[in-house]
């Protein structure tokens, strides 16, 4: 490959240019991400990116209305700080997920590769919290276990040379368990 087709396509490339760029040039695939917040966002993931010989990791710094493309030469190192892991990852193209290992990453490719550019966003601090609030559309379960256990807590006196030491020790007593089926309650004690 000497040479790229950029007829009709005007410099510097817009990302809604690209698509275009990859039917021109039908040995080139291209993905491109940005970095906002301290986070990798793929933007644009090529439909082509296991299909053809030669592929691209493009990242897109901008400022104002500025903007340049840098290569990614390599997506485990670019995204490797975001891991525990201590070596190489195998990083899906299209979402920016670090695999342990490539076989883990090539179950991943089929389902992740319909989708457009994805990423993760979590909510803000505060409002990250889930509460179950539809009790009518529960369903009806057929019996309800509960059980207790009770301790009695009894004290033993240690002594030492200077002071007294009240230790505290539990002791089994009791264990209750109370099922509610359907309608019916039946009590059992052991």
């Amino acid at each position: 490959m000497k040479e790229l087709d950029m007829t009709g396509i005007e410099t510097p490339v817009a990302l809604s240019s690209i698509p275009k760029f990859e039917s021109q040039n039908s040995s080139i695939s291209v993905n491109v991400t940005v970095y906002e917040g301290k986070e990798l966002i793929p933007i644009y993931t090529s439909k082509f990116c296991n299909q053809r010989p030669h592929h691209a990791n493009l990242m897109l710094l901008s400022k104002g209305d500025n903007f340049h493309y840098t290569l990614v030469t390599n997506l485990s190192r670019l995204v490797g700080g975001s891991t525990h892991h201590n070596g190489m990852t195998f990083v899906c193209p299209y979402c920016l997920h670090p695999f342990r290992y490539k076989h883990c990453l090539q179950n991943h490719l089929p389902e992740c590769s319909q989708h457009p550019a994805q990423t993760v966003t979590y909510q803000e601090e505060g409002k990250n919290i889930l509460k179950f609030d539809k009790i009518q559309r529960m369903f009806p379960v057929p019996f309800a276990l509960y059980a207790d256990f009770e301790s009695l807590h009894l004290p033993e006196n240690t002594y030492t040379v200077a002071f007294v030491v009240r230790v505290y020790q539990n002791f089994p007593s009791m264990i209750t368990k109370f099922t509610r089926i359907l309608e019916t309650v039946s009590y059992r004690n052991f």
